[in-house]
């Protein structure tokens, strides 16, 4: 092994700069990979660090035909502390159920006290189960004690951070602490670690409470070992239909089932998630962007090696002729491309070190970002460089060391065989196939992008922000925001630009069809009119309020289902919620249609627009939202403004705003963060075949260089050398551009279904793309042909 690693060591130094070339080729080719390889294994590993992670599931309930992560209390409107443990212990009880908790995340501000100090914090958790919260997940704890959490109520568990921000370095000192937190006052019992990234329960502080301030909880439900999920699935149904019949009668009521930990962050759908979830589509892309930038790498050593070991064919012949076996050769050449490998690992080291902090905070990840941040890390970046090295040599190794020793004698680069090369054609048609691919889907994953954030949505999003007071105060912090310059309209209502909420089911008065896919809006008319929403109204005069407007989705429905004029509709009653039937026998909420609206996209464009009701009332208030539409040029006089206002109230919580225009971009971060690094894996495919036209070109004009000196001494200009040389890419080009165009636009045409409203794919962007590769290519070729058309002929036709 000793001489293999000498020889390759030599063949190395003998050709210095085609060594580079491969050495920075698979450099690149093991920090893509090793990043892709990380950031799906992170993806795929949320929850996982849980001790019991395996036996842990979330219930879900099924209603109407929405799935929902919060499961509702018997009384919605305010179970007692009593009612709320009832209901979980009914669930405890079921057979093959081991443990059960249950909390609620808040990601409303707010102020927390102690040490002498205050600071603002969010995603606070509270449980009225923290024995079963601690014992069901895994958190590290740096000080205090669990059990002491779990004696009592009014305890708190800080993370590291926030411990930090409140007592210092010394977290000793935090432990058995009062902490106030608005009126209520809590004994800090335990100090953890952060919450890792891929936990998709995030909270910086932990409450424990009699009764959860809320209309459901989060439950987790730890099962017996090797139980069958199903059969607890039905145990567990069993007891909520004992412990609450009515919610069993209900004819929407689809009963709950269970969800594994670990397959929360992969599965989407589910309303009121904590995060939100991942894509797998999104997995599959980046997988797949990185396996091709691995085959453009192979690619670029299988070439260039291929060259440089055909010109050392009479050797190889040799080495057999005189008893060396094939499997010696082809060892030979694996050597060679493994120790290349390992030896780009320090440049590996680097890139990490430099460019893994950039991804982490572009992804929203935690991969290590140094080499020996684990063992694990540098496994898999060892096993990364022996597989790539061995891949990338195999072709050489069975073109060369597999043939007859006659055709090795024979062989020469400029010999009729091997000057056409058939395999560095086959090489280089696959290369541009992929190159012309990567950068297809990735022109039209931005371009997508691009229109979902230009799309008109319906409604005004700039100069629109939402603040929150407490409901008692709602009323006067508005009277006081309207006074304020460049404020143009304060009103109340719901939220635009959110994730998908529940629907509700509706039908027209004096029909048996029944639809379940609306969802209920409320506004007062100061939103309506800061919103901008188009609208229809019924011209009978002043409407009363409340008065309720439908969209034209849900217009086209119910005129469609009766055969009526769209405009038919207003005047007409539609029943919400039918199948609700009150002390009196009315069946659901009736309401007459006071005008249509212009379809809008509350949600994402991934969601198609769907019927919604919107109902505007003067008297309306929600949640101590406040709906202000201003004049954005002066919005840091405005948001001074708001704030001197909001101070004057002296509230117990911090001032929370939310920018529409904000709110609304965040629904795509996903998508754009994909997007962004889709963008600069294709840059480092066009870096990679880069690299790869360079080398092979040098080399190939080397070989040739005794060629183009008779040529140049024959009259032939620079020109015609250049037009020789890029001749043959013409064809690969237009062969690889032939075969990438069919695969690119079905990858293409997936992703875009994902999106409800998309871009159209243009063909003729394809043949741009595959035009401006060729330009690329050529542009490369050209320019170093022309260099060797320049050297004085004298001497190329001295070259050997």
């Amino acid at each position: 092994m000793i001489n293999k690693l000498t020889i390759a060591w030599r063949g190395y130094l003998r050709d210095p700069a085609f060594t580079g070339l491969n050495l920075l080729s698979l450099t690149i080719g093991l920090f893509v990979a090793y990043t892709a390889i990380s950031y799906i294994r992170f993806e795929l590993s949320y929850d996982a660090f849980h001790q019991q992670a395996s036996s842990i599931y979330r219930l879900i309930r099924t209603y109407r035909s929405q799935d929902y992560s919060v499961v509702g209390f018997s009384r919605w409107d305010g179970a007692t502390d009593k009612e709320q443990a009832q209901q979980l212990d009914a669930l405890r009880k079921a057979t093959g159920v081991v443990d059960a908790a249950q909390f609620i995340v808040s990601n409303v501000p707010a102020f927390l006290e102690a040490n002498g100090r205050r600071i603002q914090a969010t995603n606070l958790l509270t449980t009225n189960t923290p024995g079963a919260f601690c014992s069901l997940f895994t958190w590290t704890l740096q000080q205090g004690a669990f059990q002491d959490f779990t004696d009592g109520t009014n305890k708190a568990i800080l993370t590291a951070r926030t411990a930090h921000n409140l007592f210092g370095d010394d977290l000793t000192n935090a432990v058995q602490k009062r902490l106030k937190i608005g009126p209520d006052y809590y004994t800090v019992a335990a100090v953890i670690d952060d919450v890792p990234v891929n936990s998709h329960v995030d909270f910086t502080v932990a409450l424990s409470k009699s009764r959860l301030p809320y209309w459901g909880s989060r439950v987790y439900i730890r099962v017996e070992e090797n139980a069958d999920s199903r059969t607890v699935t039905a145990n567990i149904n069993a007891a909520i239909a004992s412990f609450n019949p009515k919610l069993a009668a209900d004819p929407l009521y689809k009963q709950h089932y269970l969800q594994r930990l670990t397959d929360i962050h992969s599965t989407p759908g589910i309303l009121y998630d904590l995060k939100p979830p991942g894509n797998r589509l999104y997995l599959i892309l980046v997988g797949c962007f990185a396996v091709f930038i691995c085959l453009i790498t192979l690619f670029n050593y299988a070439n260039l090696s291929l060259a440089i070991k055909s010109k050392q064919s009479k050797s190889i012949g040799m080495r057999k002729a005189l008893g060396a076996l094939t499997s010696s050769i082809v060892v030979q050449f694996m050597v060679e491309g493994v120790l290349l490998a390992l030896l780009g690992l320090p440049l590996v080291a680097g890139l990490m070190a430099v460019c893994l902090p950039l991804f982490n905070h572009l992804m929203g990840v935690a991969i290590p970002t140094t080499l020996l941040a684990n063992p694990q890390t540098l496994l898999i970046l060892v096993s990364l460089a022996v597989v790539l090295g061995a891949l990338s040599s195999s072709l050489t190794a069975v073109n060369l060391a597999w043939r007859n020793i006659l055709t090795l004698f024979k062989d020469n680069l400029r010999g009729k065989q091997h000057g056409r090369f058939p395999v560095r054609n086959y090489l280089i048609v696959s290369q541009f196939v992929l190159l012309i691919g990567i950068t297809a889907v990735s022109y039209f994953i931005t371009k997508q992008i691009n229109f979902v954030e230009h799309k008109d949505l319906g409604f005004r999003q700039e100069g629109i922000l939402y603040a929150y007071s407490s409901p008692e105060k709602q009323t006067l912090f508005q009277q006081q925001l309207r006074q304020l310059p460049g404020i143009k309209a304060v009103g109340n209502g719901s939220s635009f630009g959110i994730e998908p909420f529940n629907q509700l089911t509706y039908k027209l008065q004096g029909s048996d069809v029944v639809f379940d896919d609306a969802r209920q809006l409320y506004l007062d008319p100061s939103a309506l009119t800061a919103y901008g929403l188009k609208t229809t109204l019924s011209k009978t005069g002043k409407l009363p309020e409340p008065f309720t407007l439908i969209n034209r989705t849900a217009a086209e429905k119910l005129a469609a289902n009766q055969h009526l004029p769209v405009d038919a509709l207003i005047g007409k009653v539609i029943i919400t919620e039918p199948e609700y039937v009150d002390e009196n026998r009315r069946a659901g909420f009736p309401f007459t249609v006071a005008g249509i609206f212009e379809d809008i996209n509350v949600f994402s464009l991934h969601q198609q627009v769907e019927p919604y009701f919107i109902t505007v009332s003067g008297s309306l208030r929600m949640d101590g939202r406040t709906i202000i539409y201003y004049d954005p040029n002066t919005t840091a006089k405005t948001l001074a403004g708001i704030q001197a206002v909001y101070a004057r109230l002296n509230e117990q919580s911090p001032l929370e705003i939310d920018y529409l225009s904000e709110q609304v971009a965040a629904l795509y971060a996903q998508d754009r963060q994909t997007a962004s690094l889709l963008v600069w894996f294709n840059l480092i495919a066009v870096l990679l075949a880069a690299i790869g036209i360079v080398g092979i070109t040098v080399f190939l004009t080397m070989a040739r260089t005794k060629e183009i000196g008779i040529r140049r001494v024959l009259g032939a200009s620079p020109l015609s050398i250049m037009l020789s040389a890029t001749r043959e890419y013409t064809y690969l080009i237009g062969i690889a551009w032939l075969i990438s165009w069919p695969i690119a636009a079905y990858v293409i045409n997936k992703w875009l279904a994902s999106f409800a409203y998309h871009i159209d794919i243009q063909q003729v962007a394809i043949i741009t793309i595959g035009l401006l590769t060729f330009g690329f290519a050529a542009a490369i070729v050209a320019l170093i042909a022309y260099r060797a058309a320049l050297m004085n002929p004298v001497k190329s036709l001295r070259s050997e």
